[in-house]
């Protein structure tokens, strides 16, 4: 039955213009990053030979991917709170075994809407550095997969915990609109307070925010391949926001949790929720 239902919401999605419409700028937003970040490499990196030059298209590719994440939110976001909006969830619960199962395909969907629109900015920036330096900045397979792999990873999270709110609040317009304060606005507020204090334990608060979380998992591997392990996790804090960092498997586990969080706030006020 779970597979009917996932077939079910995948029709759904691909019925509409939404996801390939937020595909676009992510496709054009990967490629201008990662274009100007392999022109950096060259700027910035070069030496006497051209082996010294740094492998910027790791953090340019790890950014474009934090970008991407937004876009995966905003789409589980809308699409879940579409079918409140429309009026459509009403039939789907009452085809479907129960509102709990309903609520899980979505999240499932949503998640692999992210993991496609990490891999187009994965395969898209990869173009955009190659055109933007020489073939010898190319990062090493195994630094550029992990990236590629943490990207997605985070996008699926984000994905998932968009569809989550979107069920929490239902309404396209505020879920839209608190959602992009919250990730453009509020966190970056915050962590700059958090960080600002003179308690470290306080100031470590900051790298557990779920923006600043999925952020220190996809930078963590750049942050170290640029200036190695010993100095790796400081540019990880700063280039983040954040103070004491964990490594890029502990941010992942720190969005996974936030993911968790509001699965199951999603789960447990979509199957009491009145929509009739």
């Amino acid at each position: 039955m779970i597979a009917s239902l996932l077939r079910s919401e995948l029709r759904k999605t691909t019925s509409t213009k939404l996801w390939w419409g937020l595909l676009v700028p992510i496709a054009a937003l990967a490629l201008l990053v990662n274009l100007f970040g392999g022109v950096f490499t060259l700027a910035l990196g070069a030496g006497p030979d051209a082996e010294d030059r740094l492998p910027l298209l790791l953090a340019s590719l790890a950014y474009s991917l934090a970008l991407t994440a937004t876009f995966s939110a905003v789409h589980g976001a809308i699409a879940t709170a579409g079918e409140f909006r429309h009026r459509t969830i009403t039939t789907t619960y009452l085809t479907a075994p129960g509102r709990g199962a309903v609520l899980a395909a979505k999240t499932l969907v949503a998640a692999g809407v992210g993991v496609v629109y990490a891999a187009t900015t994965a395969v898209v920036g990869v173009v955009g550095g190659l055109i933007g330096q020489e073939s010898t900045q190319f990062p090493e397979a195994g630094a550029l997969l992990g990236v590629v792999g943490i990207g997605a990873a985070v996008c699926a999270l984000w994905g998932a915990f968009g569809a989550a709110l979107g069920t929490v609040l239902t309404n396209q317009v505020t879920v839209l609109v608190l959602l992009l304060v919250y990730v453009l606005l509020g966190e970056p507020l915050l962590s700059l307070l958090l960080t600002a204090d003179d308690s470290p334990a306080v100031a470590g608060i900051s790298a557990y925010l779920p923006v600043n979380a999925g952020e220190v998992a996809l930078y963590d591997v750049p942050a170290r391949v640029l200036v190695g392990p010993a100095d790796g996790t400081d540019l990880l804090g700063l280039a983040a926001g954040v103070s004491g960092p964990p490594p890029w498997w502990g941010g992942l586990l720190i969005l996974v949790g936030w993911t968790a969080v509001g699965a199951a706030l999603g789960g447990w006020l979509g199957t009491r929720r009145d929509i009739t």
